[in-house]
């Protein structure tokens, strides 16, 4: 049995409130020619949390913009950035580059998420964007392919028994994008992402610790980040990049949570750097990511150099001149 085949999270448009409180309030259970049974009802509280949940994912909607398609979003994106200048294009289609001499690789993609428990910070279109920040149109696989175009080195993804972090070469990511005027804004990508319950942002890095190869019974190799695992803030054994600290990737106890505040509107195109430093990846005397760290690295309040924020590159708006309507000809008779 393939076990790296996943049925895609498909993104899709919330209900309307109304119409799935109408096909609740229409439930009826079967009724029996011997008992009468009673219809159902919901005890208060519960009705309360339903209510709730429902307002709560048509607010989102209304403040969060309407659903696009990947191939919306990908235009969308195209339409607005330039190519990164003296960079090699790995795929054209899925937007990603390679720049030798800053020792980057270079991902286009768009805020997915801004209000959730992350179990990532990044993953490919189309597969866990509901746990995610950025969803980016490259495949894991050929982001690996990248980084080791740019000499990273791959080391082993996380064990559990006994926990040992994943590790490999350190990467440093930047997320970069355009405000309202067309300005270049760039931030150190941890920045997006706190631990939950604090205000302070995630400290640790990332490192590339490769993901696995899984070959199943007909000899076929499956990569098997491409499930999802592109970026990780939990800890996960297919992780192309997981963060070198113990983080919990159990639903009740997720470490890390997007920082709302901090992160552009939903469908955003974003650009992301990820760049390579001989420096080990951050840590300090706390045992995992459950405690809130009192001092921030410095590479962490440290302005994004201007080597990365040259990588984007906004097209111009083009103003389409408006043609005054032209008189329509008479038709009275004189």
């Amino acid at each position: 049995m393939d076990i790296c085949l996943r049925s895609p999270s498909k993104m899709r448009p919330p209900r309307s409130c109304f119409q799935s409180m109408e096909s609740m309030s229409t439930m009826s259970t079967p009724r029996s020619n011997v008992v009468a049974v009673p219809p159902f009802v919901l005890p208060p509280f519960v009705l309360l949390v339903v209510l709730a949940v429902f307002s709560q994912n048509c607010c989102c909607a209304q403040e969060e913009g309407l659903w696009k398609s990947p191939d919306e979003l990908r235009k969308m994106v195209s339409d607005r950035f330039e190519e990164p200048s003296d960079s090699k294009i790995l795929h054209r289609e899925n937007r990603i580059w390679i720049n030798r001499d800053e020792q980057a690789v270079i991902l286009d993609g768009y805020v997915a998420q801004r209000k959730v428990p992350l179990e990532l910070f990044a993953c490919p279109v189309g597969t866990k964007e509901h746990e995610s920040i950025v969803a980016v149109f490259s495949r894991p696989q050929m982001v690996h392919a990248g980084l080791l175009a740019v000499n990273a080195k791959p080391g082993s993804t996380v064990t559990f028994e006994p926990f040992k972090p994943a590790h490999g070469t350190t990467i440093r990511i930047y997320a970069l994008w355009l405000d309202e005027s067309g300005k270049t804004k760039g931030t150190l990508a941890q920045n997006w992402i706190r631990q939950a319950g604090t205000t302070k942002p995630m400290v640790w890095d990332w490192v590339f610790a490769g993901s696995k190869i899984y070959k199943d019974d007909e000899g076929k190799e499956h990569y098997l980040g491409e499930g999802g695992e592109l970026i990780s803030v939990s800890n996960f054994n297919t992780s192309t990049m997981d963060v070198s600290v113990k983080s919990d990737q159990s639903n009740a106890n997720l470490m890390f949570e997007a920082f709302t505040d901090r992160i552009p509107a939903r469908n955003t195109p974003v650009r992301l750097v990820l760049t390579l430093t001989d420096e080990p990846p951050y840590t300090n005397d706390e045992a995992d990511s459950s405690t809130e760290v009192k001092t921030l690295p410095k590479h962490l309040s440290a302005k994004v150099p201007d080597n990365i924020l040259k990588l984007l590159v906004g097209k111009p708006v083009v103003d389409v001149p408006i043609t005054p309507a032209k008189p329509k000809p008479s038709t009275s008779k004189k």
